[in-house]
């Protein structure tokens, strides 16, 4: 029997799923030392974030064939080696789309109405003065600049047009004007949309291209009055240079679910600088959504293991599917 390890806190639903095929070692701890213990005559893998899966790990593991990520991003996996190795990577990107979008959306409220200084305050017992200080602003008309029209942009972008009633400009190389939604304007450059937005969000895959990206060189051009958000990945943005910005008044605010450093240090620059709001990459991890994403990547080990091409093989291209 095929041997599959599960190496997270997950959904009774999706290990029932994943005992359809084989034997289940569930090990919701994230060990390194333990996983490195047990994956040794493994077929498959339940994934999510807190293992970083290098080629060696992978050399321990002579018959896996598939690592499956919890999620979209698969940016803790090798997968060159994996691919260089025929092991397929599977990741979920639809399973949490709404998901990530709502908590895009709560974050642009949280930051751009003050609430978690507002509460802070309240409760210290400075009512009438956080009352005073005229903080929040309306986003009713609103221009919202979207970085990466993906899944999950798209889907801010039809929430903020409906909820707020929000003018949408985005930047995206990758797609075809085909998709861009009636009513959202394109740029075919990005510096327009920095310059442009009140809000700016993020929603753009981590790569050598966008790795850092988001530096001086773009900030600069954000209005002092705008907001950056990011529920992507951390490390696209230059987070000393925000962390500046923030502290010299250069820009209003930012609510990350990312950080470059995860859990970053109590001393890192970004989480002393004011007007930052920030959760603990947690955006998809909704009730829903954690039952969701884990059925979806167990069962994209079970079509593999039962003879069928799982539906989204994030290395298709290299293994020749």
């Amino acid at each position: 029997m095929k041997k599959v390890i599960v190496n997270e806190k997950t959904s009774s639903v999706a290990l029932d799923i994943l005992k359809q095929a084989g034997e289940v070692v569930y090990m919701p701890s994230g060990d390194l030392t333990e996983f490195t213990r047990l994956i040794k005559d493994v077929t498959a893998v339940l994934l999510d974030t807190t293992i970083e899966f290098t080629p060696e790990l992978m050399d321990v593991a002579p018959l896996l064939k598939v690592i499956s990520r919890t999620g979209t991003g698969v940016d803790n996996v090798d997968v060159e080696a994996a691919t260089k190795r025929g092991i397929m990577v599977l990741h979920t990107p639809d399973a949490n789309t709404v998901t990530a979008a709502e908590h895009t959306v709560a974050l642009i409220g949280a930051i751009t109405k003050h609430l978690v200084f507002l509460d802070a305050e309240t409760r210290k017992g400075n009512f009438k003065t956080a009352r005073r200080l005229y903080l929040p602003i309306d986003l009713d008309g609103k221009t919202l600049g979207i970085v990466g029209y993906g899944r999950i942009g798209k889907q801010v972008a039809k929430k903020c047009m409906g909820a707020f009633n929000m003018k949408v400009i985005i930047y995206d190389p990758c797609i075809e004007d085909s998709v861009v939604a009636p009513g959202v304007v394109r740029y075919s450059t990005e510096e327009p949309v920095y310059k442009q937005s009140d809000i700016l969000t993020l929603h753009v895959p981590l790569t050598d291209e966008t790795r850092n990206h988001v530096n001086e060189k773009v900030l600069s051009l954000m209005k002092p009055s705008a907001y950056l958000i990011n529920a992507a990945r951390g490390s696209i943005v230059d987070e000393k240079y925000l962390a500046w910005m923030l502290k010299e008044n250069k820009l209003a605010g930012a609510a990350f679910d990312v950080m470059t450093n995860e859990p970053p240090r109590l001393d890192d620059d970004l989480l002393l600088a004011p007007h930052f709001v920030i959760s603990p990459h947690s955006a998809a991890l909704t009730t829903e959504c954690t039952v969701r994403v884990a059925c979806e990547a167990a069962q994209g080990i079970v079509d593999y293991l039962e003879g069928r091409h799982p539906r989204s093989i994030f290395n298709r291209e290299g293994l020749n599917m």
